[in-house]
């Protein structure tokens, strides 16, 4: 399960019969056009505590409107809540309303709690980051690989271990994986992808065995260690790994428009009950409430759950994860936002985005949970962090039909970059309709067109990742000629062939 992620980075689950190619990644949001012009005209200064209600209620109303968001947004500062307001249904077919403390799907976000239970244990003395798998976990079954990998390449995603998502996971009955050692059989037997410690692959079959480390090393069952030494002292009265096939009160359900084959339709969302996990685990798949998780902040940052060395050490980037992405640390994102230290996890599927993001250095702790499809909550958060950190928003702006139809037109992308393949550009209602054919990344080949809105004549950006801008080349008359992406995705130039 990707997760999703801060945008730089882009998650692909990789599977032959469901979701083939869907990139779930975490982002920036949609526009609430008006709201925008309001806060940039003010000076995109850090707001106070009513100025961020007041740009935030209005955008996420907006999209709550257009049902782009189902959802929960807590925001603490110093841990204290300064907004916390709930969006959408939980249960379409019972018309029951989303609240603050509906539990939500985390998707890949248990990785933060697996990697703060590894830490706990060293802390303890009980194993080392540079430990040998084999050391650590000597029945693992694949004793060559076991012999490879540290605790260290496994939290941060250097290990060349893969996924689980696979044929044989999607062939079989989901309620065969509910203990950490049920998931062995998809990848044990598996090559490495490449030496460990040579780059960065995202890796759900890492973490998975890093629970099987934390039951090993501690003599406790994994779901009984994280509930008494993590979701306990942090105060979290509704996380855990819910098993499914039991009920549970106050749950969403997840609702996609992910197709089969990977492509996203327009159509009728459907829910995702028999895509995922019946229960989660170490590697993600557990439910949370976005009250629990700045709880989970709250507990990081007064040092309940870690002492502030090893929470330093949880904390700090130490691979590259790609593509601007900020820096992979042991189960958490280490980057830089707007000139402000931001740390966190998103966790993503088919129904499921969820998205922590930390900032030490203003105190505050932003937690956004959604029962769509990515990037629902991810571009909520992006959207916060640039409001608390006074970070310029896109402005759109009205044109004229024939300025649109001037940038229509087939695009070649040139050779040698990220952004290959052929690009369709049309008029839409209040912008441009960009269709990708290859497009560099995952993210632009669902199928369908994405929505480019302007903010001048020759410069648009995605209305669903917002830092993505295209800027058109024209001649004397007014003509496009080229273009060129930038921000991250599919950064590169084309010309134009008809």
């Amino acid at each position: 399960m990707i997760n999703l992620e801060c945008f730089g980075r882009l998650r692909l689950i990789a599977m032959k019969k469901t979701l083939l190619n869907v990139t779930l990644a975490l982002v920036s949001c949609t526009a609430a056009f008006a709201q925008l012009r309001v806060y940039r005209a003010a000076g995109a200064e850090i707001p106070t505590e009513s100025g961020l209600t007041a740009a935030l209620e209005p955008y996420l109303d907006q999209l709550a409107v257009e049902d782009k968001f189902s959802g929960t947004v807590v925001i603490t500062k110093d841990g204290v809540p300064v907004f916390q307001k709930a969006y959408g249904l939980a249960s379409r077919a019972y018309n029951v309303p989303n609240r603050v403390d509906t539990k939500f799907n985390l998707g890949s976000m248990n990785k933060m709690f697996t990697a703060v239970a590894i830490a706990q244990l060293v802390e303890q003395g009980k194993l080392s980051f540079d430990d040998p798998l084999i050391k650590v976990l000597p029945d693992y079954p694949n004793k060559e690989v076991a012999g490879k990998i540290t605790v260290h390449q496994l939290l941060t995603h250097t290990s060349g271990l893969g996924d689980y998502f696979n044929q044989q996971y999607f062939d079989a009955s989901k309620a065969r994986f509910k203990e950490v050692r049920d998931y062995f059989s998809l990848f044990v037997d598996q090559a490495l992808l490449f030496p460990p410690g040579q780059r960065f692959s995202y890796s759900n079959a890492g973490f998975m065995v890093l629970g099987a480390v934390v039951e090993k090393v501690s003599g406790q069952n994994y779901f009984d260690y994280v509930r008494e030494h993590i979701y306990k002292p942090a105060g979290m009265t509704n996380t855990d790994a819910y098993d499914l096939e039991m009920d549970t009160p106050n749950m969403a359900i997840g609702y996609t428009r992910m197709n089969a084959d990977g492509s996203v339709s327009d159509g009728p969302r459907r829910n995702n009950l028999f895509l995922h996990v019946v229960k989660g685990g170490p590697a993600g798949g557990g439910f949370s409430t976005a009250e629990d998780l700045v709880r989970f902040a709250a507990a990081l940052s007064g040092h309940k759950l870690l002492t502030a060395h090893f929470t330093d050490i949880v904390y700090s980037g130490k691979v590259d994860q790609g593509r601007g992405g900020g820096k992979y640390a042991y189960g958490f994102e280490d980057e830089m936002f707007n000139g402000h230290r931001r740390i966190g996890h998103g966790g993503g599927f088919p129904g499921i985005n969820s998205d922590l993001r930390i900032y030490p250095d203003l105190g505050y702790a932003v937690a956004v949970m959604s029962n769509y499809d990515p990037p629902a909550a991810s571009r909520v958060a992006t959207r916060i962090g640039k409001l608390i950190t006074g970070a310029a928003v896109p402005v759109a702006v009205t044109l004229a039909p024939e300025i649109l139809q001037s940038c229509a037109g087939r695009y070649d992308a040139d050779p040698n970059q990220r952004l290959n393949g052929s690009i369709e550009v049309a008029p839409t209602a209040g912008g441009l309709s960009v269709k990708f054919s290859g497009g560099g990344s995952a993210s632009f080949a669902t199928g369908l067109p994405h929505k480019f809105v302007p903010m001048s004549d020759i410069e648009f950006f995605d209305e669903e990742y917002e830092d993505i801008h295209v800027v058109f080349k024209k001649d004397m008359n007014g003509h496009a000629t080229g273009l060129e992406f930038k921000g991250p995705g599919p950064a590169g130039t084309a010309h134009k062939i008809g």
